[in-house]
């Protein structure tokens, strides 16, 4: 009986951690601008993924693993009909710690990627979903917490041609 009185105890105890992090807000919260974008067959479009980091954290730039450490990475899902430059990454600032030979790359605050994409001659007019896969790893001053990934989705409408 007292086994039962100890499992019990400790599902609660984990409840109530498990229920702290859940309230509490995410590291980096991120958004898709606008959430849907208009093109015309043959026509290219521009959005922002916007990523904004807790205060007193940072996200490592894209080039951040020549240092060993997890880059900010995008990923496109698209489909067919649509295609997608490589993500215009903003410059980060170069930092030095201790555990490598040249600076490393870091956001912190707000930072905006750009996506630019073409829409083909033949695509035809509707809603295409745009899937984006955003990586990073948040660190604060001690400690890297473990990397994590964010899904986004956004909307091409495709109009006919004029």
């Amino acid at each position: 009986m007292r086994w039962f009185y100890i499992l019990a105890l400790s599902v609660a105890l984990l409840a109530g951690a498990a229920g702290a992090h859940a309230g509490e807000a995410p590291l980096v919260a991120a958004q898709v601008k606008p959430a849907q974008v208009p093109a015309m067959p043959g026509g290219s479009f521009k959005l922002n993924l916007v990523l904004t980091i807790a205060s007193k954290f940072h996200i490592n730039g894209p080039s951040a693993g020549d240092a060993g450490l997890i880059p900010t990475r995008v990923e496109l899902k698209v489909p067919a009909g649509l295609k997608f430059a490589a993500p215009t990454y903003p410059k980060a600032h170069e930092v030095r710690v201790q555990f490598a030979d040249k600076p490393v790359e870091m956001y912190s605050g707000g930072i905006v990627i750009g996506l630019e994409g073409q829409a083909s001659p033949q695509l035809r007019p509707g809603l295409y979903t745009v899937k984006a896969l955003v990586g990073y790893q948040a660190c604060d001053d001690v400690v890297c917490h473990m990397p994590a990934s964010q899904v986004l989705s956004f909307t091409v409408k495709v109009a006919p041609k004029p």
